[in-house]
């Protein structure tokens, strides 16, 4: 009796990997139709010479390569992040990156990370002296923001209205805002708004911060229909990338002098 008994034990093992074989390629066939949304945010995801470039787009990329998912020309998109935003909540098979998770976005989105720390900061002119002691301090500024962007949350939390805050679709755009003085100030990531100022040709060290909010961490954020085995897959290549210090090794090459304060705990 026991012969036939380690056989069907051993045939229901082979069936059970067959099924699990098959699930996992219908779980990678499926993610390779999905559309992965960004903006240019450099260093971490950014278009130059018709190439994407940053960080975050190396990672996904390697991510998606140890998941053996096929990438074709349109699997990263680059659009303005309210278009991003929007799209991701409302359309299955879709990602947003890099985007902040806090508890206001938990619920819009499944998230796969964290792939780093996010500062959100508030920059002004040298020239303005403008010191901020705390949260009282806000309502007497105005803010450039981009819609729907971390920073315009953040000035939100601490109860400002939109009457005070001149929304644009990009980060260049805000940035000329600050330095033609159209605005008090700018509420975005510390290690972007450096790049965008240096990019339109402005002396960065004509601008300080005057203002941190509380760390928070970057992700990659699906569509909330997004089926768990696809977030599993994409979590569980995050998490090889990070133990064999793959994650580290871009991280440095994208942010060298500052690598040890973005990677996540």
């Amino acid at each position: 009796m026991r012969l036939p008994m380690l056989t069907a034990v051993i045939f229901f093992a082979v069936v059970c990997a067959g099924v699990s074989a098959r699930g996992e390629d219908t779980t990678r066939a499926a993610l390779s139709e999905f559309t992965f949304f960004t903006e240019n945010y450099p260093p971490l995801n950014y278009e130059e010479n018709a190439e994407l470039k940053g960080l975050s787009v190396d990672l996904l990329l390697e991510m998606l390569a140890r998941s053996n998912v096929p990438v074709s020309p349109t699997t990263i998109v680059v659009v303005p992040w309210a278009r991003g935003y929007q799209e991701t909540q409302n359309r299955p098979g879709t990602v947003l990156f890099s985007t902040v998770r806090t508890p206001a976005r938990e619920k819009l989105f499944k998230w796969v990370g964290p792939i780093g720390r996010s500062n959100i900061v508030l920059v002004s002119r040298l020239s303005s002296n403008i010191t901020i002691r705390g949260a009282e301090d806000f309502p007497r500024f105005t803010y450039a923001v981009v819609q729907h962007d971390r920073g315009e949350q953040a000035l939100f939390e601490a109860g400002l209205g939109r009457s005070s805050m001149v929304h644009t679709n990009s980060s260049m755009f805000a940035a000329h805002l600050l330095a033609r003085g159209r605005v008090d100030l700018w509420a975005y990531e510390k290690i972007v708004y450096l790049w965008a100022l240096g990019k339109l040709g402005y002396n960065t060290a004509d601008f300080e911060v005057v203002h941190a909010f509380e760390d928070a961490h970057y992700y990659f954020a699906f569509n909330p229909q997004t089926d768990d085995a696809i977030i599993s897959l994409m979590q569980a290549a995050l998490e090889g990338i990070r133990a064999d210090g793959t994650l580290a090794a871009i991280t440095r090459q994208h942010l060298p002098e500052m690598a040890d304060d973005f990677l996540p705990e």
